[in-house]
């Protein structure tokens, strides 16, 4: 296989906080690879080092020579004054150079433009080329051509960028979160499309059928190394558990072990001979290892919601537009306890302006919106986190409670509470511009849930999120007895 990307020895500091350390790991051409690390390991750090955009501390990251590279980042670096036409078709490629020229003649209605580029269209091959730069655009909904770029959503920035890294055809893609923000449709079109391009893949998404159905590679960094597997999404889980499950039986035996090396090493032997020598750095060997944990680190999920009363929310006939936008016709619906709801749609069907309404952020047209006297909501919104730059995650939950009841009389400090959703103490007195975007997230979940809602709203909620962090949160929310 012929190799596209080498990366040797890469290791990054942010402060004083390691992120990664000699990272070393190989991708060859039409590989699609897949990296999975828990939240605040660095992996946008890592795929921003090798597009180039950052520098590691040490290390090497060596390209193929002659391959072209594209790069999505979680937020798009996008020049907020184009228009979204001039920034999609902003680009060295000489063919989609002659494609923007020949779309703006179409536009402007040029008859003597268009006789002269027509030729250098049909000498270039574009039309087939720019069929496919109108199907991208299509599927992935960018059509707001005339806006700038700054008068976009969050959203409708990321399919900006995505539609442009797409629309570049490079040889390599490196795409940092490509769901999050697309719609079902879009999700699907954009997996069939990855399948299908010959393009070189690294990326990092939380979307696990998303990865079971495009990656035939997963690398994994954790707290002891990073690991390769080659396969896709499933393959990894059957292979990682047994890896686990190796390391565990490892350390267990270097227990066993370590209890009879520790008598011989009280009894003060003289290291003159090869074999005492050999012995005594075997035991610091067997005593590394049996100090690792067999038990990893991960999320807990144990809050009880409030008590949660017979009428819980119940619609009549409510209405909502905006101009000639109709977000809800005459809907009634009443909730009942237990029942777990998900709201599907396109993109800008108005799925959040119907959570605004029902928590009444928002007022409708008309209709009544009745909410039970014991009804608590946790509300947590796609773009909620108002976190200050310079505050601290022990600062932000003391602000709401020095205490936190988690049902069933069990009470925890802010500290604790936050070691319980994996803030270690030196993570709590950090400052949140130094969290990933995960970690943000994470602590945005767990102020939601400190309140002990019964009635939980989700919008979004697998953004950034670790797959790790997602598996637990994916199985409270299978048994929470309130409303979803």
């Amino acid at each position: 296989m012929i190799s596209f990307l080498q990366v040797e020895n890469l290791s990054k500091r942010f402060g004083e906080q390691l992120l990664f350390e000699n990272i070393t790991f190989g991708i060859g051409k039409n590989q699609k690879v897949a990296l999975i690390a828990k939240n605040g390991i660095g992996k946008s750090t890592l795929l921003r080092i090798i597009a180039g955009k950052d520098s590691a501390d040490t290390g090497s990251v060596i390209f193929r020579n002659d391959i072209s590279i594209g790069i999505l980042d979680q937020d798009p670096e996008l020049n907020p004054e184009n228009y979204v036409f001039e920034e999609v078709f902003n680009s060295e490629n000489p063919t989609l150079k002659l494609i923007k020229t020949y779309e703006q003649a179409v536009k402007d209605n040029d008859a003597s433009a268009l006789e002269e580029l027509i030729p250098q269209m049909d000498a270039l091959a574009a039309w087939d080329y720019d069929t496919q730069v109108k199907q991208i655009l299509s599927e992935l909904k960018v059509d707001k051509y005339s806006q700038r770029i700054k008068e976009l959503s969050g959203g409708q920035r990321k399919r900006v960028g995505l539609a442009k890294i797409l629309i570049s055809n490079p040889d390599f893609l490196i795409l940092d979160e490509p769901t999050n923000h697309l719609d079902v449709e879009m999700t699907e079109w954009l997996e069939e499309y990855l399948e299908k391009t010959n393009a070189t893949l690294l990326m990092v998404t939380h979307d696990r059928y998303f990865l079971d159905r495009v990656c035939d590679k997963i690398i994994e960094i954790d707290d002891f190394g990073l690991f390769a597997y080659e396969g896709n999404y499933s393959y990894y889980l059957e292979k990682r558990d047994e890896r686990i499950e190796a390391r565990n039986a490892s350390i267990d035996k270097a227990k066993n072990l370590l209890r009879t090396e520790q008598e011989w090493m009280r009894r003060m032997p003289q290291a003159r001979g090869h074999k005492a020598k050999y012995r005594i750095d075997n035991f610091y060997k067997i005593k590394e290892v049996a100090s690792q944990n067999t038990t990893e680190q991960q999320l807990e999920l144990d809050i009880k919601g409030q008590r949660l009363g017979k009428k819980i929310l119940e619609l009549e006939h409510v209405n909502k537009s905006y101009g000639d936008f109709r977000v809800l016709r005459d809907f009634s619906y009443k909730f009942v306890r237990g029942e777990k709801i998900g709201i599907i749609g396109k993109n800008g069907v108005g799925k959040s302006t119907f959570l605004n309404i029902i928590t009444r952020q928002i007022e409708p047209d008309n209709g009544t919106i009745e909410i039970g006297e014991t009804v608590v909501y946790g509300y947590y919104k796609q773009d909620g986190i108002s976190f200050k730059e310079d505050d601290r995650p022990i600062d932000i939950v003391k602000n709401i409670s020095e205490k936190i009841d988690l049902g069933n009389g069990r009470v925890m400090s802010a500290s604790q509470f936050l070691e319980y959703f994996l803030f270690p103490d030196k993570l709590q007195y950090s400052l949140v511009a130094k969290l990933s975007g995960g970690e943000r997230r994470r602590l945005y979940l767990l102020t939601i849930l400190m309140s002990n809602p019964n009635f939980l709203i989700l919008d979004e909620p697998t953004n950034d999120l670790d797959i790790m962090t997602l598996n637990v949160l994916e199985d409270y929310l299978k048994s929470f007895q309130g409303c979803l």
